[in-house]
């Protein structure tokens, strides 16, 4: 399901943005949520990296809509940001906060649906390459580049990534279905490696930015023919 918050002071517009939403995804088999924030303060209060799309008007009391994007920016760098606004040259600051395009008002159910035809692709293409995790009671989108390693102890699982580690139940076959397609490999049952930070090999051990790992005799061949394939494809 795609998640889509509505930043918009403007009820009138809010409902044509909702009703076109509901078309295209009826026209297109698409499950898509939709959240409505009549300010950037509101928004901001409630958002941990929860959302896929920020349609985002610009001009707003409170809070204008560049300000809420650099905000949402430090939290989360994959929304994508699709401003609203009734001037074109407001949205050439979209640069600033990486923003994917523009809506002009008034707005037309046309060129609305190819941008977020656009940014539902986006999403598709990228959503293998980042997971929503929690960190200190927040939700913040981790790249999967940047996770270290992945361990289980029971049904615990510990992400470990360069923001820290991340806690959530479930058990490591599923870790390794999210990560399958991205350099993920085990070097015993406890552990999912990273190959992109493996940095030296001692004994029956892997080290991982510092962090040594026991690699099991079971999972030792396999695990060196990924770590070789890997190093090959680097060069």
């Amino acid at each position: 399901m795609t998640r889509i918050a509505i930043v918009e002071d403007e009820e009138k517009y809010y409902h044509i943005l909702k009703e076109y939403i509901q078309k295209y995804a009826g026209e297109n088999s698409e499950e898509i949520e939709v959240v409505w924030f009549q300010n950037g303060v509101e928004f901001l209060e409630k958002f941990h990296s929860d959302f896929d799309i920020l349609l985002l008007d610009i001009e707003m009391p409170v809070m204008d809509g560049i300000s809420v994007a650099r905000d949402a920016r430090k939290v989360d760098d994959y929304i994508i940001i699709i401003f609203i606004t009734n001037m074109a040259q407001y949205a050439i600051h979209g640069y600033e906060v990486n923003a994917l395009d523009y809506v002009i008002k008034p707005i037309a159910y046309y060129p609305f649906s190819v941008k977020l035809r656009r940014a539902i692709r986006m999403i598709r293409e990228t959503s293998g390459n980042s997971l929503l995790l929690p960190f200190d009671g927040e939700d913040r989108r981790i790249p999967t580049k940047d996770i270290l390693y992945v361990e289980v102890h029971s049904h615990t699982i510990e992400y470990y990534t360069y923001s820290g580690i991340s806690r959530i139940t479930g058990t490591l076959k599923m870790v390794e279905q999210n990560l399958s397609d991205d350099y993920f490999v085990r070097c015993n049952s406890c552990y999912l490696v990273n190959l992109r930070h493996v940095t030296g090999l001692k004994d029956d051990t892997v080290i991982v930015e510092g962090h040594s790992l026991k690699i099991s005799r079971a999972k030792k061949k396999e695990f060196m023919n990924q770590l070789s394939i890997f190093y090959s494809e680097a060069l």
